[in-house]
């Protein structure tokens, strides 16, 4: 977790477990070179409490010369606005503020970790809240002792051990009234569960630690395997490919697909079980499906291909389409336009005006040099056009005939013949805006 020389950010909350890490630190400050950074939040939640925790950090702070960084950041309004739990909304902003600080010594240039006090009570409660709710295989895994710059020191003592820590060497510490509240999921578990879990055996607590060392060992493997799947089902334009994906043993197709989507996403946890179900249930399945996923993405099971659209950048993409026309006289010995946005229509055969649109009710093109007909629907999905697209795709109609899907096909009514005497040339072009 340390390397001698290392900048170490604390998270200060003057509760238990973080004053007994502040005093863990500060024995390791010799042996280890560290530079050591305390930040505390006031969330402004608990009132003239929360001012006592900050006024007991800052004489902790002072006492042992260590510097100290207050915030005071309105939780309540944050959690109002943003529609997440306290819980939620509290956590996103310590660990942003954390950072920050974090890198404020890394502009200093130290090698800089992150240090919270979570502890094996709080890895026990997070791995039965995670099987309340739902969970895969990283979710049973519990606390991660190690993740990018974050250092979690005592991820292996009990809360027990801790608290002896602290009355064994007389050390104060604040209390958090809240924790004892069970109105929080978290509370209703620590409070309520984990009693009767030790009343069962009184190793519980280990055992549940070492539960979660052995699942992280297979989660590692799983997560390596994932990513083998990703480079080999990735597409240039970031897709993934159907098959590679569904003809996967179902536990190294689900991490991918979550590692995959974590890629869209601000926090991995935003993507769920119950997405990677529904996408794995649906991967056998004909036609193309859609699910719905957090902040107005979409992943798209398309016939051939998986991939994730945003409806907020489509809004505020904007495409100017270009046309442009000439009309000459047919030669039997001009060559024809190779380009996928020129073609030439016979002009003899336009019965009204050239019109350009998307798709309307009774539109078809003809198919074959028979006349056999085949509706725009029916075209759409024949072609494996994604559904999302289909309202998009320019036509180029003579009425409810369409002469044109702009870059796929030409109607066969409108091709040149020899019996063509004036060519209509249409070009079309487009130019991307975004706002």
């Amino acid at each position: 977790m340390l390397n001698r020389g290392d900048g170490v950010v604390l998270g200060l909350s003057g509760g238990p477990d973080s004053v007994c890490l502040f005093f863990v630190l500060l024995a390791l400050k010799s042996e280890y070179d560290l530079t050591i950074e305390a930040v505390h939040i006031n969330h402004m939640i608990r009132g003239t409490d929360a001012d006592e925790d900050e006024e007991y950090v800052r004489g902790l702070c002072q006492e042992f010369d260590v510097p100290l960084k207050v915030l005071r950041i309105d939780i309540p309004s944050l959690a109002s606005a943003s529609g997440r739990s306290i819980e939620e909304e509290a956590r996103i902003a310590r660990y942003e503020a954390f950072e920050d600080a974090a890198n404020m010594l890394r502009d200093k240039g130290f090698n800089t970790k992150i240090a919270v006090a979570h502890n094996a009570d709080d890895n026990a409660e997070t791995v039965l809240f995670h099987m309340a709710r739902g969970t895969g295989l990283d979710g049973m895994c519990g606390i991660v002792p190690v993740r990018g710059g974050i250092i979690r020191p005592l991820l292996a003592v009990s809360k027990k051990d801790i608290l002896e820590f602290l009355e064994s060497n007389e050390i104060a510490y604040c209390i958090d009234a809240t924790n004892n509240q069970v109105d929080y999921d978290r509370n209703r578990i620590r409070h309520n569960i984990m009693p009767e879990l030790n009343l069962i055996n009184d190793k519980a607590l280990e055992h549940i630690f070492d539960m979660t060392e052995r699942l992280s060992q297979v989660a590692d493997y799983i997560s390596f395997e994932a990513k083998g799947l990703l480079q080999m089902a990735k597409q240039e334009d970031g897709s993934l490919r159907k098959r590679a994906i569904s003809t996967a043993p179902r536990v190294i197709a689900s991490q991918a697909i979550k590692e995959y989507l974590s890629g869209f996403m601000p926090y991995q946890k935003d993507v769920s079980a119950v997405h990677i179900d529904s996408i794995l249930d649906l991967l056998n399945e004909d036609g193309e499906r859609q699910v719905q996923l957090p902040y107005k993405k979409t992943l798209i099971i398309s016939y051939e291909k998986l991939y994730v659209i945003d409806k907020e950048e489509s809004e505020a993409k904007k495409v100017n389409p270009r046309f442009e026309y000439r009309e000459f006289a047919y030669e039997k010995a001009m060559n024809y336009p190779k380009e996928t946005y020129t073609k030439w229509f016979d002009c003899d055969r336009i019965m009204a005006n050239v019109v350009i649109r998307t798709r309307a009710e009774g539109d078809y093109l003809v198919i074959d040099s028979e006349g056999n007909r085949k509706s725009i629907q029916d075209y759409f999905v024949d072609e494996k056009i994604p559904r999302h697209m289909r309202d998009t795709v320019p036509l180029v109609c003579d009425g409810n005939h369409v002469m044109w899907v702009v870059g796929h096909r030409v109607s066969e009514y409108y091709k040149i013949s020899t019996n063509t005497t004036r060519v209509l040339e249409i070009s079309y072009t487009e130019e991307e805006q975004n706002e």
